[in-house]
C-alpha cells in the first residue's frame, strides 16, 4: 500500500479537477523581498512579481520593441518617480542613474545626455507604455526574452521600501473620487494614480516625490451595521503581520473609522475602514520612510489627506475628478489594441484567465460577455468561418448534449455580421447557450460570444443593447498577423511523443493541449477542449503489484472518497497495448466519465486515465482515445 501512495495521490488529485470546483484569485499585495523576478507576456493582461500575478495594461509590441505599462518597471526597481502633466514627460530615477521620457518622442534623456530609442511612450487607457529593454538595461537589470512562447524575464534587486506603478496624466482636479462606489478625497500636488481595477473597487497612488502611496478598496455586499470590533477585525486581515503600534475605533471622527497602525523595516503603516450601507471602504496609506512622519508640517499634510476621505461624491463639484467610467449601470470598456469597445455591466469583472478571449463574468459567474480577435486570410470569408465554427460545434458535443440554429445576417457598428445561437448541458437539466457573432472588418475577424444559462436567460434586449454598444475601430499598428487556429483545425491529425528517459512512444493528437508543467518523470497531462488525459509511466514504484492490484486499489480508493454507490463501473475488458494484456475500466461518477488502462512490460507499469463529461462522448472521441492509448510503444 504504501509503494501505491504518490501514483495513487496523482491519479486521485486529477479526478478531482473534474468533480469539484476551483476558485482562485488574486490581489495585489506588497512585497518586502529585496529580490524580484518579473514574469510578463505578450498580448496577456497580467504579470507575475515574485509568484504573485498582479492585472496590468496588456503589453505588446510595436515595431519589435516591447512596450510594459511603466509598473512592470518602478515595480522591479522601485525606482522614484515624477511626472509632469504639461510636458507628458517621466522621470525616474534608480540608483543614481536618472532618465526622462516624454510620451510620443524617441528622445530620451539618461543622466542629462540624449539618447535616442526606437519607439516613443505612448499612453494607452491612461497608462504609460514605456520601452522596457531600454530602461530595464539603463538600471542594470537582466532582460531576457523566449521567443517561441513571447515571454520575458526580468530579473532585479528593489530598492527596499518601494512599490511604484503607472500613472495617470490628469492633475488638474483638486479633488478626486469614484462616484460609483460614492468616495472622495483630496487631490494633492504630485499624487499620482499607478493603478485601478477593471471593476474601480480597487485603486492606488504614489506620491511623485516617492514619500507615500495609498490604496483604497471597497468590499460590497457586506453585512449592514458591522460592530466595531468586526470592522477592526477585517481590517487586522489587510496587515502583512508587521508590529502593531495601535489598534482602535475612531469615534470621534465626523465618519468613524476602524484604526490599525503599524512599521516594519522602516516603513509607517496607517490602515482605516470605513462603512457606508453594505459597503466597506479601506484606506491603506505607507510611509516609505519612518522619519518623514517626524517632521510636522509632512505628518501633518498626510493626515490631513486621509482625514479628507468621504463616503460620498458631489456630482455637482467640478473640482472633484471622477475615476468612474460608469453611466446607467454600464462601464465601457475600450481596448484600443484591437480597436474594439463594448458597454459591460458595471458589476461584472474581467477575467484574469490565458485565454485568447478577452472576457467579462457577471458575479454570480453564471454569464460572460467576450471577444476574441484574430486576422483574416485571403479565402476566408464570413459564410466559410460561421458554417466552420458550426461544424467543430457539432464535432465537439454529443448530439443528445446540444443544439444550434442556423446563422442569420445582422448589423454591429455599420459592419456586416452573422448572428447564430448554440446551447449545450452537461446533465440535461440546465443549457448554456452562447450568442455568437461573427464580423470581419479590414484585415481582422472579430468574434462576440454572450454566454449565458438558460435558467438564468438573458433579454434578448440586453442582447441588442450589448450589441449595438459594440464599435469597432482601427486596430494598433503594432498589431501583425493573429492565426486563427480554427482554419487549419484537424482533430485527426497526430504527431509522436517520444521519452527516451522512460523509454517510449506515443501518438498525441495535435490539437491537445500539454500542461508542461504537470508532465514531469515521464508523466504526461493533456487537456482536449473539457477533458483531461493522463499518463503515468512509473518504473519502480508499483513494483510487486500486478495491474489488477494497482487498480482495485485505486478504485478502493476512489470508492472511499466519492461513495461506494456514486461509482459505476460502465465497461470492463482487456486490450493488447504493443503486445501486453491490459485492463480497461470506464466509470461514470454523476455526468463524469473516467477510464483507466493499465498494464506491465518487463518491470515497468504503464497508466492510462482520461476524464471527460458525458456530454463530449461522441464516437469520435472514444475512438481518438482507444487510438491513442494503443498507440503506445516501449522503445527498450
Amino acid at each position: 500500500m504504501i509503494k501505491l501512495r504518490s501514483t495513487y495521490l496523482i491519479l486521485l488529485a486529477f479526478i478531482l479537477i473534474m468533480i469539484q470546483p476551483l476558485s482562485a484569485f488574486a490581489a495585489d499585495t506588497e512585497t518586502k523581498d529585496q529580490s524580484v523576478q518579473i514574469q510578463l507576456k505578450l498580448g496577456e493582461d497580467h504579470i507575475t512579481i515574485n509568484d504573485q500575478s498582479i492585472s496590468v495594461e496588456t503589453p505588446y509590441a510595436n515595431n519589435g520593441v516591447t512596450l510594459v505599462p511603466l509598473r512592470v518597471i518602478t515595480s522591479a526597481f522601485g525606482a522614484a518617480l515624477s511626472w509632469a502633466s504639461e510636458t507628458q514627460t517621466v522621470g525616474l530615477t534608480y540608483n543614481g542613474t536618472s532618465i526622462s521620457l516624454q510620451i510620443g518622442s524617441t528622445t530620451a534623456t539618461v543622466n542629462g545626455k540624449e539618447e535616442q530609442i526606437e519607439v516613443a511612450p505612448e499612453l494607452k487607457n491612461g497608462t504609460t507604455m514605456v520601452p522596457l529593454r531600454f530602461i530595464s538595461e539603463k538600471f542594470g537589470a537582466s532582460v531576457k526574452f523566449d521567443e517561441a512562447t513571447s515571454t520575458i524575464a526580468i530579473s532585479s534587486t528593489r530598492a527596499a521600501g518601494t512599490d511604484a506603478g503607472g500613472i495617470d496624466s490628469d492633475l488638474g482636479k483638486t479633488h478626486i473620487g469614484n462616484s460609483y462606489y460614492g468616495w472622495s478625497m483630496k487631490y494633492p500636488t504630485g499624487l499620482v494614480k499607478s493603478y485601478q481595477s477593471f471593476k474601480e473597487d480597487y485603486v492606488s497612488f504614489n506620491d511623485a516625490n516617492g514619500e507615500y502611496h495609498i490604496t483604497i478598496s471597497v468590499k460590497s455586499d457586506m453585512t449592514e451595521n458591522m460592530s466595531e470590533d468586526a470592522l477592526l477585525d477585517l481590517l487586522a486581515d489587510e496587515t502583512d503581520g508587521e508590529p502593531l503600534l495601535e489598534k482602535k475605533y475612531v469615534s470621534s471622527s465626523a465618519h468613524p473609522y476602524a484604526l490599525i497602525k503599524s512599521k516594519d523595516d522602516g516603513e509607517l503603516f496607517e490602515y482605516r475602514a470605513y462603512q457606508s450601507g453594505d459597503k466597506v471602504y479601506i484606506l491603506i496609506f505607507t510611509i516609505i520612510k519612518e522619519e518623514t512622519d517626524k517632521v510636522l508640517t509632512k505628518h501633518n499634510a498626510y493626515q490631513d489627506l486621509l482625514n479628507s476621505f468621504q463616503m460620498s461624491f458631489d456630482t455637482n463639484a467640478k473640482t472633484l475628478k471622477d475615476l468612474s467610467s460608469v453611466k446607467d449601470g454600464l462601464r465601457m470598456y475600450t481596448d484600443e489594441t484591437y480597436g474594439i469597445s463594448i458597454k459591460i455591466p458595471a458589476d461584472w469583472s474581467k477575467s484574469g484567465s490565458n485565454s485568447e478571449m478577452i472576457q467579462f463574468i457577471d458575479p454570480k459567474k453564471k454569464r460572460s460577455i467576450g471577444y476574441k480577435v484574430t486576422s483574416k486570410s485571403d479565402s476566408d470569408t464570413l459564410q466559410k468561418w460561421s458554417d466552420r465554427a458550426s461544424q467543430n460545434y457539432t464535432q465537439l458535443y454529443a448530439p443528445a448534449y446540444s443544439k444550434s440554429e442556423a446563422a442569420r445576417s445582422i448589423v454591429v457598428d455599420g459592419n456586416q455580421a452573422l448572428l447564430s445561437r448554440s446551447s449545450n448541458t452537461f446533465d440535461n437539466r440546465i443549457w448554456d447557450s452562447t450568442e455568437n457573432v461573427y464580423l470581419i472588418k479590414g484585415n481582422y475577424k472579430y468574434f462576440i460570444a454572450i454566454d449565458f444559462s438558460n435558467k438564468d436567460d438573458l433579454s434578448d434586449s440586453f442582447i441588442q443593447s450589448t450589441l449595438q454598444s459594440i464599435k469597432i475601430g482601427k486596430p494598433s499598428s503594432s498589431i501583425g498577423t493573429i492565426k486563427d487556429s480554427s482554419e487549419s483545425l484537424d482533430r485527426s491529425k497526430t504527431s509522436v511523443v517520444k521519452n527516451k528517459n522512460y523509454n517510449y512512444t506515443i501518438s498525441i493528437p495535435d490539437y491537445w493541449k500539454l500542461n508542461a508543467a504537470q508532465s514531469k518523470n515521464g508523466n504526461l497531462t493533456y487537456s482536449f477542449g473539457m477533458g483531461n488525459f493522463l499518463f503515468v509511466a512509473n518504473d519502480t514504484e508499483l513494483s510487486g503489484l500486478s495491474s489488477q492490484e494497482i487498480l482495485d486499489q485505486i478504485k478502493g480508493k476512489f470508492q472511499s472518497e466519492l461513495g461506494a454507490s456514486n461509482l459505476k463501473e460502465t465497461v470492463s475488458r482487456t486490450e493488447n497495448i504493443d503486445g501486453a494484456q491490459a485492463i480497461w475500466r470506464e466509470w461514470e461518477y454523476k455526468d463524469i466519465v473516467s477510464t483507466f488502462c493499465l498494464f506491465q512490460k518487463g518491470d515497468s507499469h504503464y497508466v492510462f486515465m482520461i476524464n471527460y463529461p458525458k456530454a463530449i462522448q461522441t464516437e469520435f472521441l472514444q475512438k481518438q482515445l482507444l487510438d491513442t492509448i494503443k498507440s503506445f510503444q516501449s522503445t527498450k
